[in-house]
């Protein structure tokens, strides 16, 4: 086996850069020896893959880059056109409406196959998507008169093809019908495009940018994945609930809209759809995170009935919505507001928690409906060693949003130490911005092991209501730094009331009162 080597040329996706792009080929090619026919055949597929990229990953004139990677291997040359636009699945391109297609993208493609010898695709999640070209060497070499390589020459012009391209389409502003249905598999990149649209890459949860990705997660039952289609079959947007544990909730989430379809009022069929939904899976009620870098999505999430129960600070890396301008310069990772919506009657409330968080708890209790269970003191474990159940809790650590997770299933401060131990390799080894430490609120060894977490440096962020197995659960936080509190844009009297005793807990924990 022969050495390896690799090249890679960066440059903007324009067609003026076509050139450069088509050059780096060239020489490669020359210099991996390949003859002239076969030299032209891949300049072809590098002229095709490019103007592919242009016009479809990247619409409206949205800024961004091409990365070429060349490999030069024994007996074959590997190239691959990188990108960072629109989502893309090949495999599901004939499934797509017919006005997702494009008849210059689908001759682009064909030309492409016949360039090389292998095509293949592959989806990257926030670092997007790569077309890889294979080339095999041919086993002798041949001479190719002028005749035959002007015969591949290529014979359409770019401005032509580019003319065939539709204009950007423009909002929709006359009022739409939609269908509110669950995800189709056929649906999946319509998807994946949306959450692009939106958020560029900076989502949270990159499955969402890979169609197999998220069709995996309504497969798993984590996702019950709902689509807005239009008449002509567009997927409009997109809503779901979200139930990665055996819990009585679910989280609606994952909300994105079409810039096409923004303003049509999708937001209302969709939560009657989910809440249909919820009911049939006899949920107690739903969960929502409203990002505190905005308003707006909190404003509606109360006044539909959510009641604000926790802050989840610093929880992901600082989303860029692109329907919004946000101002320069770097920004804090992105904290939400945690609120509930119960649909139906609320149980009686069993929360042990140390004696000085009472008040905030009856508080946030009082706000869901809530009451406790009886009046008994809750505020540290009576039960003897004997008696208690052996404690368990899972790690957990994403990478993409730096952030780990402590979640304690069977609370017992006999392993206060192993859980310490935890937090500490994920803040100084996996290098977590934030760690999250869930616990179970109605068993009595959670008191305890607050006491013990708090004066490690976590620090109270609220209630999570039906989010433990047996019940409700208490969110404590540790964060490497303080954020500063003065960021967050909170909607109503009592979320800023939960935000100052937080943001006091915060300072508390780090030493700075």
């Amino acid at each position: 086996m022969g050495k390896a080597f690799h090249t890679q040329l960066r440059v903007p996706a324009e067609e003026r850069f076509l050139h450069l792009a088509q050059g780096h080929i060239r020489d490669l090619a020359h210099a991996a020896g390949f003859p002239d026919k076969d030299v032209l055949a891949l300049e072809l597929a590098a002229e095709e893959a490019f103007q592919n990229i242009c016009t479809h990953a990247y619409p409206d004139g949205t800024p961004g880059d091409i990365v070429v990677n060349g490999e030069m291997l024994e007996g074959e040359l590997r190239l691959e056109f990188m990108d960072e636009g629109l989502p893309f699945d090949p495999a599901l391109l004939n499934s797509q409406p017919k006005q997702m297609k494009s008849e210059t993208f689908g001759l682009g493609l064909k030309l492409i196959h016949h360039s090389v010898d292998e095509v293949r695709w592959v989806n990257r999640g926030r670092q997007g998507k790569a077309m890889c070209l294979v080339k095999q060497m041919p086993v002798q070499d041949a001479a190719y008169n002028d005749t035959q390589t002007a015969a591949l020459s290529p014979t359409d012009d770019h401005h032509s093809r580019s003319e065939q391209v539709q204009a950007s389409r423009h909002p929709v502003t006359q009022k739409q019908s939609f269908i509110i249905r669950p995800l189709q598999p056929e649906d999946a990149l319509q998807v994946a495009r949306l959450f692009w649209l939106t958020y560029g890459y900076s989502y949270k949860n990159e499955a969402f940018y890979r169609p197999e990705g998220l069709l995996d997660l309504v497969t798993k039952g984590v996702l019950m994945s709902y689509v807005a289609v239009t008449q002509g079959g567009e997927v409009a947007g997109h809503a779901g609930l979200l139930r990665p544990e055996p819990v009585p909730m679910a989280e609606m989430a994952l909300l994105v809209v079409s810039p096409l379809y923004r303003g049509q009022g999708l937001m209302q069929p969709f939560f009657s759809a989910l809440t249909t939904q919820a009911n049939e899976m006899e949920l107690f009620g739903l969960s929502f995170n409203s990002v505190t870098s905005h308003p707006v999505s909190q404003r509606k999430i109360i006044k539909s009935g959510g009641c604000p129960c926790g802050l989840d600070l610093g929880s992901c890396p600082p989303r860029q919505f692109k329907a919004m301008a946000l101002e320069d310069g770097p920004r804090p990772r992105e904290s939400f507001l945690h609120c509930f919506l119960y649909l139906k009657e609320a149980p009686p409330a069993v929360a042990y928690v140390p004696k000085r968080h009472q008040r905030i708890i009856r508080l946030i209790y009082e706000n869901l409906g809530r009451y406790p269970a009886s009046a008994k003191d809750l505020t540290s474990s009576d039960q003897g060693l004997e008696q208690r159940q052996e404690g368990f809790y899972t790690v957990s650590f994403d990478r993409g949003l730096l952030k780990g997770v402590v979640r304690v299933k069977a609370a017992d401060e006999r392993q206060w130490p192993e859980i310490r131990r935890a937090t500490e390799d994920l803040l100084n080894i996996a290098g977590a911005e934030a760690v999250n430490l869930d616990l179970p609120l109605s068993q009595p060894s959670t008191a305890d092991l607050c006491e013990l977490a708090e004066a490690a440096g976590f620090f109270f962020a609220g209630v999570w209501p039906h989010a433990a197995e047996d019940g409700d659960m208490l969110r404590l936080i540790r964060l490497p730094a303080p954020m500063d509190m003065n960021t967050l844009q909170l909607h109503s009297d009592f979320s800023n009331e939960l935000a100052q005793y937080v943001g006091k807990e915060m300072d508390r924990a780090m030493g700075l009162k």
